[in-house]
């Protein structure tokens, strides 16, 4: 009897030692997970968030809806909007304004930005004088929960300086923004523009166009936020396939100047997420389109060595379709060790968009991991947007669809 006691002895503390080790290598092994923070409900909260988020100093979330909230328009003209953690766990939604879809604008479908005060700008792409979309600030009130209010910084009139803007802005050390418009201009292809601070505190900004684009060399429909470099330099996409720099000009010279730093065989449908840059001048993207099964793409553009020399276009990834992704339709963004993060709208385990990172080797090669499958359910469909780091190394995003009710999410993925 002491012999069975013992041995049914020894047989639990084994199962109970295989259990406990099998807890901690699935704890080791544990991948990444994702939370939903914000749930649209489609009314007065918002719809269908097309844009990335921006975080403050404290890590409260910044963004846009490009639908719901109020207005004239159906189904509402959209919102900007803040999450902040709640004591109980979860977040709290507060609609900072809601567009009226009349001279304030509708449809904000860019990402914010932030000026040194905490105002927030961004773009609509309708609405304002002339139907064309406009570009606003929001003041943040001087007491904390107050309203913020709203100013038209820019009305665009299509055939003069452009049309839908869908980049988000970038200042300049001076206070000047910079962005392109999609359409309109001079010659119809959208353009690249600049508005400039007021010397007066209450002054009127100052648009001028640095570049419009005609559809030849130089391209059409620049697409994406713009980078700035330290000369001041402006870097873009345009749909049709063509990377390109706006050089400031010379002392004493009014003229930008644009040059095409490379230019795509075909119409890849480069990154609405607009570009970043990497050590020693090198650029990176996504194409929508493209690769051996035309999934898309990961590239790397890299500067010459010589002056006047060609850049050297670089494939890191080809999405295969599928489970593996397709149409990486917005930017990357990269962490310290030089690993690339990024969204793609539709594949993935359901066909409904992935999270994915991009890890480089020491033989060139690139490792790609899926982070997340959105599988259309209380978790979102569709991400609408590049991603941001938030707390602790979180990455942060939107989807446009799914959530409880089909008008999207806030989600967090930890690597």
């Amino acid at each position: 009897m002491k012999s069975n006691e013992s041995t049914l002895t020894i047989a639990r503390s084994l199962a109970i030692f295989a259990a406990v080790l099998t807890f901690a290598c699935s704890a080791i092994a544990a991948g990444p997970t994702e939370r939903v923070l914000y749930r649209f409900k489609g009314g007065s909260d918002g719809s269908a968030p097309y844009a990335g988020l921006i975080a403050d100093k404290v890590g409260n979330l910044f963004g846009t809806t490009s639908d719901g909230g109020a207005g004239a328009c159906q189904g509402g003209c959209g919102i900007v909007f803040e999450l902040r953690p709640a004591s109980s766990g979860g977040w709290t939604e507060t609609v900072l304004y809601r567009f009226t879809g009349g001279s304030d604008g509708a449809f904000p479908e860019a990402g914010l930005i932030f000026d040194t005060a905490g105002n927030l700008y961004g773009t609509t792409i309708y609405g304002g004088s002339s139907e064309d979309g406009t570009v606003f600030r929001l003041t943040a009130p001087a007491t904390p929960g107050s309203v913020w209010t709203l100013n038209v910084l820019h009305n665009f009139i299509g055939h003069t300086d452009g049309k839908y803007c869908y980049g988000s802005l970038v200042f300049d050390p001076a206070g000047n923004l910079y962005g392109t418009t999609l359409f309109g201009g001079q010659s119809g292809g959208g353009t690249v523009f600049q508005l400039t601070a007021p010397a007066a505190p209450n002054g009127a900004w100052t648009l001028n166009v640095l570049h419009n684009f005609k559809g030849g060399k130089d391209g059409l429909d620049p697409v994406g936020a713009l980078i700035l470099d330290q000369k001041g330099a402006l870097y873009g996409t345009t749909y049709s396939g063509t990377v390109f720099k706006e050089v400031p000009p010379a002392p004493h010279h009014t003229a930008w100047t644009l040059k095409v730093l490379y230019g795509f065989d075909s119409v890849l449908g480069l990154s609405g997420g607009g570009l970043i840059a990497g050590k020693r001048g090198v650029l990176y993207g996504t194409t929508a389109l493209g690769g051996s099964t035309n999934a898309g793409t990961v590239f790397q553009l890299t500067p010459p060595a010589t002056r006047g020399g060609a850049w050297t276009d670089t494939t890191l990834y080809e999405f295969a379709g599928d489970s593996d992704g397709e149409y990486p339709l917005n930017g990357l963004i990269a962490d310290k060790n030089g690993n690339l993060y990024g969204i793609t709208e539709n594949g993935g385990a359901s066909g409904l968009g992935t999270v994915f990172k991009l890890t480089p080797t020491q033989h060139g090669a690139w490792i790609k991991t899926t982070l997340h499958n959105f599988t259309g359910g209380r978790d979102g469909s569709g991400p609408g947007a590049g991603l941001i780091f938030g707390r602790l190394n979180g990455l942060y995003g939107t989807t446009v669809h799914g959530g409880s009710s089909d008008n999207g999410t806030v989600f967090k993925v930890v690597p």
